[in-house]
């Protein structure tokens, strides 16, 4: 129980970036053994954290300037007072340090909600993928916080999600459509902006009857994906193809499907219905 306890114990608050809602995070443990995150807002702010270390010993490669220098004191909750008995003063009321992170990078990366975040394939953490409510995707260097590619789309961008050994993205929008772009800027090959970009934006043919909420690409195979919507369908996609390769009723009529997530051989959907599905694949 105590090490239960450890686990759920308040580590760190991030906090002095956002001034409006956060919609979505990001996390990449890079190849430094250093963690850092993005997470964006509903005004098109974003920001980047790096992520202290849990264990304690260190800072987890962490700039010491973006950490607070006096640590926040947490107590562990005490018994409730019940009427059969009195409240007693238990051994676990240690204090536990939280640490107060800031951002080290806030950019005002779109002009509206920023719907959907993904580190960038084999960046290192250089690179982070971005869409909006603004009919935008973008592609920003990190280190620098500058925009290195823009493509306006014709609207709104609901969901975002990477292929597992690419920078080709799939978005959802709310005109029941999906649509992959490339976002491969040629930006490893050369520190150059105008090195061999390619852009591209296709569209899988129009499948849903409703907004699409959320698409997530198989982590195997980077020709399937999968999308959810306010239908309360989920739809297998093959990207070589237009059409759907399967649809599957995952909510109740009338209830929405919100959010996916791949498991070993398995979807999981969740929805309005507030029961999570699991479907093999």
């Amino acid at each position: 129980d105590d090490e239960m306890k450890k686990k759920l114990a308040l580590h760190a608050v991030y906090g002095g970036g956002h001034f409006n809602s956060i919609g979505s995070v990001a996390l990449l443990r890079k190849s430094d053994g250093e963690a850092i995150m993005a997470s964006g807002d509903w005004d098109g702010g974003l920001c980047f954290w790096k992520i202290p270390s849990l264990s304690g010993g260190g800072d987890g490669g962490m700039n010491v300037d973006n950490v607070d220098a006096g640590k926040k004191k947490q107590k562990s909750k005490k018994k409730r007072r019940t009427v059969e008995e009195p409240v007693e003063e238990s051994d676990d009321e240690a204090a536990i340090s939280v640490v107060e992170v800031q951002p080290f990078s806030t950019i005002r990366a779109h002009n509206s909600n920023l719907s959907g975040l993904s580190f960038g394939y084999n960046s290192s953490g250089n690179t982070l993928l971005t869409g909006s409510w603004d009919h935008s995707v973008k592609v920003w260097d990190i280190e620098k916080s500058d925009c290195i590619l823009t493509l306006n789309g014709a609207r709104v961008v609901t969901s975002l999600g990477r292929c597992h050994n690419s920078d080709v993205v799939a978005t959802g929008h709310p005109d029941c459509t999906v649509r992959l772009w490339d976002m491969r800027t040629g930006m490893n090959a050369s520190n150059s902006k105008q090195s061999s970009t390619q852009v591209s934006d296709s569209i899988l043919k129009p499948s849903h009857k409703s907004w699409v909420s959320a698409v997530e690409w198989s982590p195997t195979d980077p020709y399937v994906l999968a999308s959810t919507s306010h239908d309360g369908t989920v739809k297998m996609w093959d990207i070589r193809s237009s059409l759907p390769l399967h649809t599957i009723r995952a909510q109740p009529k009338g209830q929405k499907g919100l959010c996916l997530a791949y498991g070993e051989g398995a979807i999981y959907s969740g929805g309005s219905d507030c029961i999570v599905r699991k479907f093999a694949c």
